[in-house]
């Protein structure tokens, strides 16, 4: 049996997302870590001594970061297609667009979502940060459109590139507030994944099924 140590409303939702596409068990434990003066869980602790989530526990030990866990289940099960073959030719986007979200498209959304914690007790910096951020913002949401070359980040293939992309994009701080009208592509792939059994799913676990609505208008 699995088990995804999790918090709601928390991009523990990405990984639980791919293990519902998979068909597979598994046991959600839900955590406290975000709770003020809230003790960790010592299994938590003892998985992932960042004492976070998401953190998988697998039959060969834990595993945590979200983008790890989503490669490692993904190669676990190939015969699923999350992720493309070694030689096929989607494989260099794939691992493309995996980086790009991570390292390029989550610190911007992390700085709107909390400017204080990179600038705290400096409330203008913090606004100046986060027009810098929404500028660049709105440059990843120009790239992903034109870089989306079909349906989905591999055109037909479902991966967890898309996975990985709309459980970000869905939350209001990673989208302009003009909304997402000027990023036709972006936007109709994102619509397209939270159509998805296992996404509504998870949405309806966290309560958030408002976020598919919205970022769906």
């Amino acid at each position: 049996m699995l088990t995804l140590f999790s918090y709601q409303n928390s991009y523990s939702m990405t990984p639980q997302v791919l293990l519902e596409e998979l068909g597979l068990e598994y046991q959600l434990r839900w955590t406290k870590i975000h709770i003020p003066n809230a003790e960790k869980s010592e299994d938590l602790m003892a998985a992932n001594p960042n004492g976070r989530v998401p953190t998988l526990i697998t039959p060969e030990g834990a595993i945590y970061e979200t983008a790890a866990i989503l490669l490692y289940m993904a190669e676990r099960h190939p015969e699923c297609g999350f992720i493309p073959a070694i030689d096929a030719p989607e494989r260099r986007l794939f691992w493309q667009w995996h980086f790009y979200l991570v390292s390029t498209f989550m610190p911007e959304e992390l700085i709107q979502d909390g400017p204080a914690v990179f600038l705290p007790e400096n409330e203008q910096a913090q606004r100046e940060l986060m027009l810098e951020s929404m500028n660049r913002l709105r440059g990843i949401w120009s790239v992903l459109d034109e870089g989306i070359i079909g349906p989905y980040f591999l055109g037909e293939q479902y991966s967890t590139c898309d996975i990985s992309f709309a459980m970000q994009a869905l939350w209001p701080s990673a989208q302009p507030p003009e909304g997402l009208a000027s990023y036709p592509n972006a936007h109709a792939c994102l619509k397209r994944i939270l159509e998805r059994p296992a996404v509504k799913e998870v949405l309806r676990q966290h309560d958030r099924e408002y976020l598919a609505e919205r970022s769906s208008a």
